[in-house]
């Protein structure tokens, strides 16, 4: 499937396998935008019954819109192949965070219950019931906020044949008993499920994990959970008592709703935080905590993130053109590609080499320190190194897990990676090691750019330009009295530079970047990256594949049409005659004539590429998604 389109989704990779089938990353063609694509096995969707069940409980699921819900898109059935369209989250389940740490911490497990809890509570609230809630099915992203896979699917799958022969052992381990028993599922029985849930983040393990399938069906109907607290001293008696309620074995004895269980974890947190909590009577679930700040603020801010989504659509999917993580993007024009090789970037041969994968992870940039020595960095603190000249990779330790988005060094030992939440990345031992910076900013950061050894500059979101003047040691914010989003920063001379970014902004500084001042607008397209080969003569790399020149430092600039309707990501040049600029939707263009004419050279593949880099020895090399590295030949 990899490397296939079903409708308008280009299958990336896969992101794992289960009872149902097989879930991939791929690209939304049309909206540019990664989504998760999960395929069902083709033993549920040879049943013509089954298949118009399914299409109306997706429908019913896309319904579903909560910060703590996964979203559902819609569904494919192209070429006989049924699968679910639904939102792609970079994080990392429950079960993994277990595995990693073998056991939560009490307020850890409960800040999670809470908007687990809040989104369950609200899916039942509009008539929905998971039926499988487990570790797996339970997503945190970056941010920290828990999203809920599956919601409703599993209502169309299992039937009344739960405890049939072949039931995963994963999915007993959480069953209600009268999901046992094959009685039809209630809230309470999603209750149930949440409670094993929440013993296992705390224990390690679930309550009844034992040898065989009927043993652990034996326990869920007859046994009783043994305390938490009488194995851990730091679980209070009342998180016992809660969890004992979760799992009675008859339903009317279990909490009646989740809002009821959250209110005694709300109370329970308010005890960790020493504050008082009001217990409502019949207060509907809104929020995923109401007593702990931190989570608070997340939830806050995941709402205040979609509204912002829903009014600056076209600055959030601009910046996901070039990073697919984020969730949303949009076309910069028409895409009529529905099969992989009528798409204009694929040619049967090509004069780029792509090199052997190290990870599959989104590469964002990619800086070449010397004729051998290379990084790359990008999605999920993903840094690659090269000591062979790019032909082979390997994974450097991140501290940290967010995306990453520019890596430079100063010499052969000093580096910076930049990306997300002002995340600035240091090391001083040639990159086996890296330390965090803090700018005390949450601001993206999307370019560096070093003038010498001594003085730097760091672009971002809303506006912001840092600059240092010892090396990276210290870093200040200066004035550009703008807040427009800035992609890119180069400086031809010492004291000349330009800034781009969204809605054509434009910056120049005369006095060695200490001011910015905007020149004239000249196109309303978002400006992605920027070269200069002196001070009078440049070139800016646009959306809708348009490439800006200028002869007069950037008075006036010539428009040149690509007639491509992706977006340009980077730009580079050889010498003042060879130069390079790449797409979101693989194609490479090439100018021989200092940027007075250029041509496609195609990659050869659908890749969205991110950044191209002239090494010391003046070979080029392009980084992408999917841990594409690709190099001319």
């Amino acid at each position: 499937m990899v490397g296939s389109v079903l409708d308008s989704y280009k299958v990336v990779s896969v992101l794992g396998e289960g009872g149902m089938g097989i879930v991939y990353k791929a690209l939304d063609l049309k909206l540019e935008r990664f989504i998760a694509l999960k395929i069902l096995n083709a033993s549920s969707v040879n049943k013509s019954q089954f298949i118009e069940r399914f299409k109306r409980e997706a429908r019913n699921q896309a319904k579903l819109t909560h910060p703590n819900i996964v979203s559902v898109y819609g569904f494919t059935d192209a070429e006989g192949i049924l699968g679910i369209v639904m939102e792609y989250v970079e994080g990392e389940t429950i079960e993994k965070m277990i595995l990693r740490k073998q056991r939560l911490e009490v307020k850890e497990a409960l800040g999670i219950l809470q908007q687990i809890l809040a989104g369950v509570g609200y899916a039942h609230q509009k008539g929905f019931i998971h039926r499988d809630i487990k570790p797996s099915n339970v997503i945190i992203n970056r941010e920290g906020v828990v999203k809920i896979m599956d919601f409703g699917i599993s209502k169309s799958i299992f039937e009344k044949g739960i405890t049939k022969t072949g039931t995963k052992i994963g999915t007993v381990l959480y069953m209600s008993p009268e999901q046992i028993r094959a009685e039809e599922p209630t809230q309470q029985s999603d209750i149930y499920s949440i409670g094993i849930t929440f013993y296992e983040m705390l224990f390690g393990k679930t309550p009844f994990d034992l040898e065989t399938e009927y043993e652990i069906m034996e326990a869920h109907l007859k046994r009783t959970p043994s305390r938490l607290s009488t194995n851990i001293s730091s679980i209070p008696p009342e998180v016992d008592k809660m969890i004992t309620k979760s799992l009675e074995k008859t339903i009317y004895k279990r909490y009646k709703r989740c809002e009821e269980m959250l209110e005694e974890v709300n109370g329970i947190m308010a005890r960790y935080s020493n504050e008082e909590i009001p217990r409502k009577k019949e207060s509907k679930i809104v929020e995923p905590a109401k007593s702990n700040h931190k989570l608070r603020a997340l939830f806050f801010g995941s709402i205040a993130l979609i509204v912002i989504a829903l009014v600056s659509y076209g600055v959030i999917t601009t910046i996901n053109e070039f990073w697919p993580d984020l969730s949303k993007n949009i076309s910069e024009g028409a895409d009529s590609t529905v099969s992989y090789t009528s798409n204009p970037s694929w040619v049967s041969k090509s004069n780029w080499i792509t090199m052997p994968k190290a990870s599959h992870s989104n590469l964002s940039s990619i800086h070449f320190v010397d004729q051998t020595t290379g990084f790359t960095c990008g999605s999920e603190g993903t840094i690659l190194k090269t000591i062979d000249g790019g032909q082979t990779w390997k994974i450097i330790p991140s501290p940290d897990s967010l995306n990453l988005n520019d890596v430079k060094f100063i010499n052969s030992l000093n580096g910076f990676i930049i990306g997300e939440s002002g995340k600035v990345l240091r090391t001083m031992d040639g990159g086996e090691n890296w330390f965090k910076i803090d700018l005390n900013t949450t601001d993206t950061f999307f370019k560096i750019f070093f003038i010498n050894s001594y003085t730097g500059f760091i672009v971002g979101s809303n506006g912001r330009i840092m600059k240092t003047n010892d090396g990276g040691n210290s870093w200040r914010q200066v004035k550009t009295n703008t807040q427009s989003l800035l992609f890119s920063l180069y400086f031809p001379t010492e004291s000349i530079g330009y800034a781009v970014g969204w809605n054509g902004t434009l910056l120049k500084t005369t006095d060695i970047g200490n001011s910015w001042n905007p020149l004239p607008s000249f196109t309303e397209n978002y400006l992605r990256d920027i070269y200069f080969h002196d001070n009078m003569n440049g070139f800016i790399a646009a959306g809708g594949g348009i490439i800006f020149e200028t002869t007069d430092g950037g008075l006036n600039w010539k428009k040149f049409e690509t007639k491509l309707v992706s977006g340009l990501s980077s730009i580079n040049f050889i010498d003042e005659l060879n130069g390079f600029a790449v797409s979101n939707k693989g194609e490479i263009i090439e100018t021989i004539d200092g940027g007075k004419s250029w041509k496609t050279n195609n990659s050869g593949n659908f890749y969205s590429l991110s950044s191209i880099t002239v090494t010391p020895a003046k070979e080029i090399f392009i980084a992408g998604i999917n841990g594409t590295i690709l190099k001319l030949k």
